[in-house]
């Protein structure tokens, strides 16, 4: 039971580290905009675990740990891509 806890507690304070975030994104597509947007946003060097849904609109990825992004920093990224961060979600 103890060691059921401290598994639970740890895994907590390991996923409070890293940050996810969602993005909705005007303007994309076809696989190509979301190619793109994926490729901006790894080259930001603070953006792991990247998914980019064609389908619904969005770009969710998790902060790299210690490597926090900026809101400004997504959007000139998505922005570079050739598209618009409408909204920005950080869970």
């Amino acid at each position: 039971m103890k060691i059921a806890i401290l598994t639970g507690l740890l895994a907590f304070c390991f996923s409070a580290l890293a940050a996810r975030v969602e993005v909705d994104v005007s303007g994309m597509t076809c696989g190509m905009c979301v190619e793109s947007i994926t490729k901006e946003l790894k080259a930001t060097e603070k953006a792991e675990k990247i998914l980019v849904s064609l389908e619904n609109k969005k770009a969710y990825f998790e902060e790299i740990k210690g490597k926090k992004i900026s809101d400004t920093e997504v959007r000139a990224a998505i922005k570079k891509a050739g598209y618009d961060a409408i909204k920005i979600y950080r869970k």
